[in-house]
Parts: C-alpha cells; structure tokens; sequence
C-alpha cells in the first residue's frame, strides 16, 4: 500500500494539526482510567529522577491500537476500523545541555549521547551518539536484534524527514550533551495491539520534543508524523500498510478511525455513540503465538497468495486485464467506474438515476436501480457496490459447491497461463504450501468482499445513530442505544464466523475465548490481528465489563495457564475505550 497519507477527521483531528502537547492528563485518557494512569504516571516520573537524578521535563506517548472490525482485507484494497487502546508506550525524557562525567561523551562536539532505559528490567540499558542536525544516517541498527532497534528507527526517520526541509533546529545552534530518556510500554507483546509501531511512533515525538518541532511554524504534522512512522519501521523489516501508525498517531478519544488504502492512505474520524447502557471494548490475549517462520507457507503467505489469485481470476472473468498486482478493490473500482456490465450498479460516473435502497437485496442488486429515494451516497454506496460484486465473484471463483478450492494447474488452465509463472506472480517468490494442494479462492474471496461490506455497515450504524442524546439519537433514529449495540455487536460476530470458516485465520485458543466471551455477555466478540493466535476483542456493556473480565480469567487464563499471578492476568485482559492519540505532556 502507498505510504503517503490523505486525511479529513473532524477539526480536532486534522491532518494538518501539529502533535498534541498537554500538561494535563485529562486531556489524554478517559475518566474511567485516569486514577489509575495518574498513579502509573507518577511512579514513572519518581523512577526517572531515581535512575538520572533529575526530573523528566516532559513524556511522549503513543498508543496501541485494536482493530475493531476489517480483518485481512487491507492488503486486498479494502478500508479497516481501528481505535486507539488506553494502553500505550511512555518515553520519558530530560536533556542536558552540559557534558558530564556520569555517561559516556559525544564522540564530537556537536553529537548527541541518547542513553535509553526500560523501567522492565528484561530489556537492557544502550545508549546511542548522533548529530541532532543530520538525517542520522551513520546511526547504525543493533545487529542482533535488540528493543532498542525500534526507537533508533524513530530517530532515524524523523531526522531524515526533517534535514530533507529547511532548518529545524533552535536558531542558537546548541548542542545538547545527553537526553536522558526512560521508556515504560503497557502494550503487551505479540497481542497484535502494535506494540512496536508505539514505540517507534513515541520515540520520533520524543525526538521532536528535543528538537523544538512539535509546534510552531516548522512543527512536522499528524500526516507527515505517520509517513514517518511507516518508513520508519522498514528499518526494522516491518512493511506495514499503515493502518497501525495511522490509528496511534490520528486517534481521537471515543471515535473509531475508518482508513482506506486506495488509491493512498486516507484517515477519517468516526464517532461512536453514547448509548445508555454504555460499553467498553474487552481485549483478551490468548497467549498463543503462531510461529511465523513455520506456519506462514500454510496461512499468512497462502492467505495473500488465493486473494491475489481470486482477483486475477475475476479480472479475466470481467474481462479486465490482469495486471500484477491487481486487488479485488482496483476491480470494484474499475468495475464500477466504466460502462455498466450486466448484472451490477450504473457506472459511478454515467448513472441516470440514484441508487436506492429499494434495490438491494440480501443477495445483492440483480436488476438496475429504480428512482425512487435518494441513498446516501457514501457507506450505503458501498455496501451496494461491493455486494454486487460478491455475484460476480460466485461466477467467476464457482460460488458455493467450490469450497474445497482449485489446484494451481487449475487455476492457471483458466486464466490461460504457464502454472510456474503464475505461482511466482502469486506468491511474491514467498513460500506457500496449500493443503491438500488446493487454494480455496472462492471462500478467501467471499471473506474479503464481505468483512469489506461489513466495515461500511458498521460506519453506517455509528453514522446514523450518533448523538449526544445519552439513549436515543437526535438525527431521526429511533433505535434505543442497546439496539445500536446489538448492531454493532451482530457485524463483530459475523466476522468471527467467516475469519473461522472462510479465511479459517482462527486458531482453538481465540474459538475457546471468543465462545467464554459471548458465554458471559459479549454483545459481539472476535479475533483481532491477523489471528492463528493473539487477540479477541469483544463488546461489553459498561456495567457487566468486571464481571466479564473475571469470568474470562477464570475459565479461560486460570484453567489454561493456572501459574499465572493477578498482576500478570491484567496485562493481558483488559477492558478500554476508543482513546487519544500520540502527543507530549509537558510538566
């Protein structure tokens, strides 16, 4: 996917606003949280002035993300909706202006020692010099691995990106000796939440922070801060489509982030409802990881390569070329935007009469659209659009009956081409391995059209039903809030059922969770990531939420993983609003 970013969230969330800089923490976590992240807050700054013997002038934080509902379409073209997690990673920082005898010097007079700390022990002190005023590119990444690598990559990129553009650093052209800087990360590791995508993002701001470019005239934007965060992470062989830097940097508390990919990275604010009763997001870590050096031939890889393979199979049936590359997005785009074929919508740029609801159906519109009233051109567009393309693709991938999937032979007889030329195309030269030798090209297509068909439905239910009205909407909705949530609730299940049946991206352990969750009063629940392990996110009503998160820990966590204490429980199933975004509070 494209790097470059396009946004339009509402005034508070604009593209082109600065980062966020605060001195209150009200004005970054919900009520609910506040208490207990006022007292995280303070045993941070109490560690930093322990370990450095000074106190932190300011932290940089940036969040994890869950991904609500959209799962495995982003590489196919399709939009997702993400929300920013209240649990997120901290870099506290001071600079030192002077030299000082305590750490190791600046190799010139004009570097920067950066001496990097982790309030977990577990990940080991470094420290790093460069030059504040160069694109950094003599900063070398840890070979091995190490955590660290994350936060030089922010460094590098911001760096980068700021030498590329007139000069940024304090006219005074001083020099700071040290930043001392100590990191605290809430984001459990391998939940699928995009702990490293935090870090990265926290460490650039942070960097920022130094420079004196969060604000003013030559600040670096939301949009810019989230290329750089995408270009940062390929430092560290993370090719990212950018849904995770877009949702912790652009995220607004209690709103959704619907991002579309096509034809580049587009961000808009959604705003949730306030229904009585009110809800909360659960996130639940399974605790299960899927090795990926081992399993990726049998699903991740697979996966994309029968999506790439299901669109060129419906290019041809449409009689569109076939290029490499080709997703089932540029398809419906294409398909949708030239003279009508039959059966499906006028083109978007040649219809004589608007479509209306009258013509979908369940199935999906087989006969052209009536006048009648007017549909909202946007969410209900789309969902008749991609609907009709869910008829096209049973013609051209077999529909039902066809679950068990093609061989390559197959599949490259229909398209007329040479089968090891094909697979190449298909895999990106990455090693697949299907089994029982066939790709099931109609059931990963179905899952994609309609997780993309959901996505829409589910920004139409929040479009429609948002009011400041605690149980009934003012915009002429007369649902009740609990039937906007059972709404909500209804779209996170039928995604479930097709990433277990369709994609079959689920695993026992996230089956085992998400049947505990609904069980114990989930109005929705799923799997969150790419799955074969990682996450669930459910919806509960505010009310029920310690009650559900103590019925998980007891069937699923203290049945499965017995040895594990309370402290550790809450790190890996947690209750969360659709919270803030990345930004700086200044003390």
């Amino acid at each position: 996917m494209s790097g470059n970013l396009e946004s339009n969230p509402d005034s508070s969330g604009s593209s082109s606003a600065s980062i966020p800089v605060t001195s209150s923490l009200e004005h970054v976590y919900a009520p609910s949280s506040l208490p207990q992240q006022q007292l995280r807050w303070a045993q941070l700054q109490q560690l930093f002035e322990a370990q450095y013997g000074v106190k932190a002038q300011a932290v940089a934080r940036a969040p994890g993300r869950v991904n609500i509902i959209g799962e495995h379409i982003d590489y196919c073209g399709f939009s997702v909706l993400p929300a920013a997690v209240e649990r997120d990673v901290l870099i506290a920082l001071s600079v030192s202006p002077k030299e000082t005898s305590d750490y190791p010097q600046p190799s010139r007079p004009d570097h920067t020692v950066i001496i990097l700390r982790n309030v977990d022990e577990k990940f080991s002190p470094t420290h790093f010099d460069v030059d504040l005023n160069s694109s950094a590119w003599d900063v070398q990444m840890p070979k091995p691995h190490h955590w660290s690598s994350y936060f030089i990559a922010g460094t590098k990129g911001v760096l980068g990106h700021l030498y590329s553009r007139t000069a940024y650093l304090p006219s005074t052209g001083t020099h700071p000796s040290h930043i001392l800087m100590l990191v605290s990360g809430s984001v459990p590791e391998g939940s699928g939440l995009s702990s490293s995508s935090a870090l990265t993002i926290a460490s650039s701001i942070a960097i920022l922070h130094v420079v004196g470019r969060i604000s003013g005239p030559d600040a670096i934007d939301r949009k810019a801060m989230t290329e750089v965060a995408i270009a940062s992470e390929r430092l560290v062989g993370v090719n990212s489509g950018g849904m995770d830097q877009a949702a912790s940097v652009f995220s607004q508390p209690l709103h959704l982030l619907h991002i579309a990919f096509v034809p580049t990275l587009h961000a808009s604010l959604v705003p949730l409802p306030k229904p009585t009763p009110g809800f909360a997001f659960v996130v639940a870590n399974s605790l299960v990881t899927s090795n990926k050096a081992v399993t990726a031939k049998y699903c991740y890889n697979l996966r994309v390569a029968e999506t790439r393979v299901g669109a060129l199979l419906l290019a041809k049936h449409l009689g569109f070329s076939p290029a490499p590359g080709i997703t089932f997005k540029t398809i419906l785009d294409q398909y949708c935007s030239s003279p009508p074929y039959q059966p499906g919508p006028k083109s978007r740029k040649h219809r004589s009469s608007p479509l209306t609801r009258d013509t979908i159906s369940p199935d999906g519109p087989t006969m052209a659209a009536k006048p009648s009233s007017p549909l909202p051109p946007d969410n209900a567009n789309c969902i008749y659009e991609i609907k009709t393309m869910l008829g096209l693709a049973i013609d051209a991938l077999g529909g039902p009956g066809m679950e068990d999937g093609l061989t390559w032979a197959e599949i490259a007889e229909k398209l007329g081409r040479d089968v090891h030329d094909l697979e190449k195309e298909a895999t990106g030269g990455q090693q697949v391995e299907p089994i029982g030798g066939k790709l099931k090209v109609w059931k990963r297509a179905r899952h994609i059209l309609e997780e993309a068909k959901r996505v829409f439905q589910f920004v139409e239910i929040l479009s429609e039903s948002y009011s400041g009205d605690a149980s009934k909407e003012s915009s002429g909705s007369t649902k009740t809030g609990s039937q906007v949530l059972q709404e909500m609730g209804d779209l996170m299940n039928e995604s479930m059922r097709s990433c277990q049946e369709d994609y079959e991206c689920s695993c026992p352990a996230l089956d085992e969770l998400v049947d505990l969750a609904r069980t114990n009063g989930a109005i929705g629940s799923r799997l969150t990531g790419a799955g074969w392990g990682g996450a669930t996110v459910s919806l509960v009503e505010e009310n029920k939420v310690a009650d559900f998160i103590k019925a998980l820990k007891e069937g699923y966590y203290r049945k499965n993983f017995p040895k594990m204490e309370e402290q550790e429980l809450d790190q890996v199933i947690f209750a969360t609003k659709a919270e803030a975004g990345a930004g700086v509070v200044v003390f």
